[in-house]
């Protein structure tokens, strides 16, 4: 199911990076072994019949606490996948059905086994009682993962927005001279940078804070340039004005008005 799932391509060629991958499961594996050690150590405050308060009789080391453990934790990394494959908020990247599917069933088979089959078995209102747990935990979980990544993976270049994009290009002013040969190409570059520049300062304005919180919270991204970003952007700027042959010239032409200003300007 995982791999029919539901994605949107990243802003940038994705490359692999050990220590971010093994960081950002320690967080999230962290997280929920907080959640399930305090489900255990919550117990006898009602989340399970018969667990006596710990002062009085101990923690909990009997079969039906066992089960309730058992319940919590599998439905738990169950509902980790929901977080774990969204680049913002889960709630935001809606899951395949596929994946959907599977991962309930998985969490209706592990309660079934803990209410009909094992020893001591729990009863329903139990049952519910983890389940409700394990949805709130889900959301704290999903809220410590976008704390993690706005500290530890600030510069990730986030999903491609299509719907930006296009008003970009639609509210780019068509040049008056498009189709004709370019007399002066370092000229025309000048030109279309300051179009970007001017657009972009217009863009930003008022609704700066709240599209860039939007943007963290839907995509996982800060919409702070990346440091593979910014080289390559260097790298496209420098060999755009210091002199591509004519067939990089010719292929500008044939560019949209958005489009040629973005390669000329580095985005």
């Amino acid at each position: 199911p995982i791999a029919e799932d539901r994605q949107t391509a990243s802003a940038e060629p994705e490359h692999a990076n050990v220590g971010g991958l093994v960081g950002f499961s320690m967080a999230l594996g962290t997280m929920q072994s907080i959640a399930s050690l305090v489900f255990y150590l919550s117990m006898d405050q009602g989340l399970v019949k018969g667990i006596g308060a710990h002062d009085e009789v101990g923690y909990p080391s009997g079969v039906h606490a066992q089960n309730a453990i058992w319940l919590q934790i599998s439905i738990a990394a169950e509902f980790l996948i929901f977080s774990a494959r969204a680049p913002g908020l889960f709630f935001f990247s809606r899951p395949s059905t596929e994946l959907i599917f599977s991962t309930m069933l998985g969490n209706v088979l592990a309660t079934v086994l803990a209410v009909y089959t094992f020893d001591e078995p729990l009863d329903f209102e139990e049952a519910a009682t983890i389940w409700v747990y394990d949805i709130i935990a889900l959301f704290l979980v999903d809220i410590a993962k976008m704390v993690y990544k706005y500290v530890f993976n600030h510069s990730a270049a986030g999903i491609i927005d299509e719907g930006a994009i296009a008003l970009e290009d639609a509210r780019m002013a068509k040049p008056t001279g498009e189709g004709e040969p370019v007399q002066d190409f370092d000229r025309t570059i000048a030109k279309h940078r300051e179009s970007v520049r001017l657009l972009e300062t217009e863009v930003k304005g008022k609704s700066q804070r709240r599209s860039k919180a939007r943007s963290f919270i839907a995509a996982g991204c800060t919409n702070r340039p990346s440091q593979r970003s910014v080289k390559l952007s260097a790298g496209r700027s420098s060999t755009v004005i210091a002199g591509g042959g004519k067939s990089q010239r010719d292929s500008l032409l044939k560019m949209s008005p958005g489009t040629f200003a973005r390669v000329s300007s580095g985005h």
